[in-house]
């Protein structure tokens, strides 16, 4: 797998939890600790995905496409359009 350098500022306490995370022996170097992160936070992402959608015999499986994210926040939009319109009992 090719792999891009990607430069990020983190803040002094985020910096600190990265050196103690390659100290304590958990990951080999800084790189490895910032890309388990990264795919924690996908695989957090298709869980809430799925968890939302998976009941509906037609959702799509797996991580949400760029169109699935279009399709929901016009949905949520919908929604929100909907509420605001409804009149207060």
């Amino acid at each position: 797998m090719m792999t891009q350098t990607l430069n990020v500022n983190l803040t002094a306490e985020l910096r600190r939890y990265i050196k103690e995370q390659v100290r304590s022996g958990r990951y080999q170097n800084e790189n490895e600790v910032v890309r388990d992160a990264v795919r924690q936070m996908q695989e957090r992402e298709i869980e809430q995905y799925e968890h939302v959608f998976g009941n509906y015999p037609d959702a799509p499986r797996g991580e949400p496409t760029e169109e699935d994210d279009a399709a929901m926040k016009a949905a949520i939009e919908r929604h929100r359009g909907r509420r605001s319109t409804t009149p207060a009992a």
